[in-house]
């Protein structure tokens, strides 16, 4: 009997353009799509892209989110527009955490720690009232967009001040016209983009990066390059 996987949205783009892939934490991913050096090269020098899909996503909201969420982890929680880097308590989950509006926040870590991470903050918000945790995981497809070209790109596509995002804070926005959530962070080659797009529009806001990336050196790249270019043993590992 075959093991159940999950796709994701661009995965019949990931086929036709030569991926090698592997099942990686109940899902399919790319390993590269051919030469991971010149996938370095690419987000390094110019704009590399890569499908993160499976990045575990789930979203904290209510009254109490706050509390719920400096209790499970004794960090105090970013103003709106903030991100931050903390762990989970209980056992240990290293996690990221976007706050979008005063009583919402996304969380974010590795894909192998989705059940994990929701059952922690399912059970944090039992008996705070108003607040609730929702896997949102598959609603969501995630781009990561790395390289010096990278702002140059978003700003073709969309009318968000990017020069004017911090490190560490992220924007609800318009990305080829789409609704998206737009965070700028940390990576070993500089700083980099994580975009959230509904899943439904996932591979067109991933073609229109292509189209409108064409003069910018824009290069797709897979795991292997981005344990180089992103410093971690996988690109979806929770500190973003």
């Amino acid at each position: 009997m075959k093991t159940p996987y999950q796709l994701t949205p661009m995965h019949a783009w990931h086929m036709q353009n030569g991926a090698q892939t592997s099942l990686i934490d109940g899902w399919i991913r790319v390993l590269a799509y051919g030469d991971s050096q010149a996938e370095i090269k690419a987000g390094t020098v110019d704009v590399g892209i890569c499908d993160v899909s499976p990045l575990s996503k789930i979203e904290v909201q209510g009254q109490r989110s706050v509390e719920v969420l400096r209790e499970v982890s004794e960090v105090a929680m970013p103003d709106v527009g903030g991100c931050a880097s903390f762990t989970l308590k209980d056992p240990a989950m290293p996690a990221y955490v976007a706050r979008l509006t005063p009583q919402k926040f996304v969380v974010l870590a590795g894909a192998g720690l989705r059940q994990q991470l929701y059952r922690r903050l399912a059970d944090a918000v039992r008996g705070h009232g108003c607040v609730h945790a929702t896997d949102v995981t598959s609603a969501y497809a995630a781009l990561q967009l790395i390289g010096p070209m990278s702002a140059s790109l978003l700003k073709k596509l969309g009318s968000a001040a990017i020069d004017q995002i911090q490190v560490d804070h992220c924007v609800q926005t318009t990305t080829a016209r789409v609704w998206s959530l737009l965070i700028h962070h940390e990576v070993r080659q500089g700083k980099g983009w994580l975009l959230l797009v509904s899943r439904d529009f996932g591979q067109y806001v991933w073609e229109s990066m292509f189209v409108a990336g064409q003069n910018l050196g824009i290069r797709p790249f897979g795991m292997l390059a981005a344990q180089t270019l992103t410093g971690m043993e996988e690109i979806d590992v929770a500190a973003l």
